[in-house]
């Protein structure tokens, strides 16, 4: 067997870590590390934490310098504590989702030796900061096995009448979240439909008002243990307003409902701006339901037409991702190059990485000083 690097896969959430599992087991020895956020850990299964195939590292935060040089390469899907700290370790960064483009396209990228992409649209803006590899999301790969499928709709049978259709929702968390305002729309759709609900992970382990909304046994509740692909595998809809999960969807070719939300306040900011995706190019996305009133309607023509709608949205589809069944090979593949050094930065890169480097040190010092100036009084 060829030698492989040391790989360490740093993440805070479920999500993360269901998000590279499949890449982790491509690389023996490889491990999750935990990075310590609060009491997050206990938001974590028994089955993740005990995975035969991915060992689990919980790890403190301030303790993450420690982790230079343990590990060959550190895979993030986005930056942890002192990671402007690393010099022995490569960072390779995986992207993790199409939304919010201020934060995903911001210059932390430039902390990374190599950012994987889904496709030709997310390297594009990154290259900016750092060298690419476009090479699919290593988790789609499942989405091409018949026996997959198979699995999810055994799995999940009992949540499913064969005689109903089935939506999905999957809201985003935050300002841009739908709940609020079209959650019992959501609810009443249980009359004619199966109704799975997904909540966004942050919404699990920061918005405590919010997942306590969440709880009528009219519908099936997920989190963020749950596997995502496995959901969308199951549906004929997916509802979605301003999350990542509508490209999730949209690789998973089904039709889109997309929540309408007042955006005035959240325009601009750090997660969405004019040219975010899930707000620029809209209308080719799916079908937009601008009120509560409105959804019964509009999951009703999805469920009558869903060709039309999924048609609209092909051709940005083939931009935002690599056309391949074996993305596991390409990101592994990628790895192992990076570890070998075929990746290098370009001087612009090189040049914003320093600045980004410097940026972080100082803010993390000026925390440092206005909490012992806090504890001072």
């Amino acid at each position: 067997m060829a030698e492989l690097p040391r790989i360490g896969f740093v993440g805070w959430n479920p999500f993360q870590f269901l998000h590279i599992k499949k890449l982790a087991s491509t690389f023996p020895g490889a491990c999750f590390v935990i990075e310590k956020r609060q009491d997050f850990i206990s938001e974590f299964s028994d089955e993740i934490l005990n995975d035969p195939d991915t060992p689990i590292m919980v790890w403190d935060r301030a303790q993450m310098p420690t982790l230079d040089g343990v590990f060959d390469i550190i895979v993030c899907q986005t930056p942890f504590s002192r990671i402007e700290t690393i010099e022995k370790s490569k960072i390779a960064m995986i992207q993790y989702g199409y939304a919010k483009e201020p934060h995903n396209y911001g210059p932390w990228r430039a902390l990374a030796d190599l950012c994987m992409t889904y496709g030709p649209y997310a390297s594009e803006r990154i290259a900016h900061f750092s060298p690419t590899a476009s090479v699919g999301n290593p988790r789609y790969d499942d989405w091409h096995r018949p026996e997959f499928h198979i699995a999810a709709k055994a799995k999940h049978a009992d949540k499913i009448n064969p005689a109903r259709k089935t939506v999905l929702y999957l809201p985003t968390w935050g300002e841009l979240s739908s709940v609020d305002r079209y959650l019992t729309a959501i609810y009443e759709l249980s009359v004619d439909y199966n109704v799975l609900l997904k909540m966004h992970h942050n919404t699990e382990l920061l918005e405590g008002d919010r997942k306590s909304k969440m709880d009528l046994d009219s519908i099936f509740h997920f989190g963020a243990n749950d596997d995502l692909l496995e959901l969308i595998a199951l549906a004929d809809i997916v509802i979605s307003d301003y999350s990542g999960a509508i490209f999730d969807a949209m690789y998973c070719q089904k039709p889109i409902a997309l929540l309408q939300n007042d955006l005035a306040e959240q325009m601009g900011g750090r997660k969405i701006d004019e040219y975010s995706l899930e707000y620029a190019r809209r209308d080719e996305l799916g079908l937009t339901i601008d009120s509560p009133e409105a959804l019964a309607s509009g999951i009703a023509e999805l469920a009558s037409e869903p060709g039309k709608h999924i048609e609209k949205y092909d051709q940005l589809r083939n931009l935002l991702f690599v056309d391949t069944d074996n993305s596991l090979s390409l990101a592994h593949n990628a790895l192992v190059d990076l570890w070998k050094g075929e990746y290098t930065r370009s001087q612009p890169q090189a040049y914003v990485r320093k600045e980004v480097k410097e940026h972080y040190t100082t803010k993390r010092q000026l925390a440092i000083a206005k909490k012992k100036l806090s504890e001072a009084k």
